[in-house]
């Protein structure tokens, strides 16, 4: 008896092209690679049409390894091919801003690695553009996507925490503590990983009103690539936000023995909930009303009646930090392919404007010893 040939996947194709095939071009095509069998059956299947980069071997390489029908050295390849619907932007931040006009100039839906921008002005002409020709937007802030975070979301939504009393948020790693070792990135602290820090604050409590903070170099003048390197290492932000609730935000590049620590904790007046990226599937849970055995319970995120998780693998199989680009991809192919809104959960090119105004504003303040406004979004 010969084999049967399988039934061909009948689903809408969104055609993805990349720029970039690094690090995050590595994690990008994971995901998109992965979401088809996975999410299943979901209308919006990703191709991977193409894929741009710098250095022909290396992106030639590159479509092999990670399965691109085409390759090109010019992304202007990529945003005038009509094969491509999303155009996903992971090359480094000075690349987001033109490559990403252009697409959306050619009616493409964009996904843009963070920072949006390196400052507000670059960061409005993207969410303004995206907005006047009506494409899908993303913004990869992908920790929205861990399921514990979702949870926390949830219950925030749900007034389970009651009226909070205090948040506070940190990003620490390392990477800059070693003199000798070859810098990843030329971005500072405060782009780089303090816009994650940033982001979950907007997206768990609220937006953020005004800030006071203090920037700081402590590591020896360094180079990425032979040119200076953004110099600042630490930044300390204080935020006011729009519900008058006092948050604390803070990133560090230079704290020796952290890897990858982005870590926050609500206080309310019902409880409190905390989270930690180097332990991803645990969120910690408080309840005031629990009785003599009140303490923190470490609640483990990995049943299928917790957020983003029904897809993947039975109960206490954990998911790593890769999941959550292949969720919050997921979620962006199924946008576009069904119409259907990509925020509140998914960030859009108005939540990097946001990040972006939060940046430069402690930016001033730390220039100016002031606390400082966040300003308004620009009329369109």
């Amino acid at each position: 008896m010969a084999l049967t040939p399988s039934s061909p996947d009948e689903r809408r194709s969104v055609g993805f092209g990349l720029l970039g095939y690094g690090f995050m071009g590595r994690a990008h095509s994971n995901a998109l690679r992965t979401i088809p069998y996975i999410f299943w059956p979901s209308t919006g299947c990703p191709e991977l049409v193409g894929i741009a980069g710098r250095t022909e071997s290396s992106v030639r390489e590159a479509a092999t390894r990670y399965g691109y029908a085409s390759w090109s050295t010019d992304w202007r390849d990529l945003v005038s091919d009509e094969r491509v619907d999303v155009f996903d932007n992971v090359g480094p931040d000075a690349e987001h801003v033109e490559p990403t006009l252009a697409a959306i100039g050619h009616g493409k839906h964009v996904v843009c690695e963070k920072p949006l921008a390196s400052n507000a002005v670059d960061a409005f002409r993207l969410y303004d553009a995206a907005a006047n020709a009506g494409v899908k937007n993303l913004v990869c802030f992908n920790y929205r996507f861990f399921p514990a975070v979702r949870l926390a979301w949830e219950m925030l939504q749900g007034g389970e925490l009651g009226e909070l009393h205090q948040a506070r948020f940190r990003y620490s790693q390392e990477w800059r503590t070693d003199p000798a070792t070859e810098l990843p990135s030329p971005t500072g602290v405060l782009d780089i990983i303090c816009s994650h820090a940033i982001d979950q604050a907007r997206f768990l409590c609220g937006e953020i009103a005004s800030v006071s903070a203090e920037i700081t170099s402590i590591a020896p003048a360094r180079t990425y690539r032979g040119a200076p390197a953004q110099a600042d290492d630490t930044v300390s932000i204080l935020a006011r936000l729009d519900s008058g609730l006092v948050a604390t935000i803070d990133a560090s590049l230079v704290s020796p023995g952290r890897k990858n620590q982005l870590a926050w904790e609500i206080n309310g007046s019902k409880g409190s909930i905390a989270w930690d990226l180097e332990h991803p599937n645990v969120l910690q849970v408080y309840r005031r009303d629990a009785g003599r055995t009140a303490g923190f319970a470490e609640v483990i995120v990995t049943e299928a009646d917790h957020p983003l998780v029904a897809p993947w693998w039975p109960s206490a199989h954990v998911l790593g930090w890769e999941h959550a680009h292949i969720n919050m991809l997921a979620h962006f192919a199924s946008a576009v392919a069904d119409g259907t809104p990509v925020e509140p959960y998914g960030a859009t090119f108005l939540d990097g404007l946001r990040v972006a105004q939060v940046a430069e504003a402690a930016r001033e303040s730390a220039a100016t010893g002031r606390r400082i406004e966040v300003e308004e979004v620009p009329a369109r």
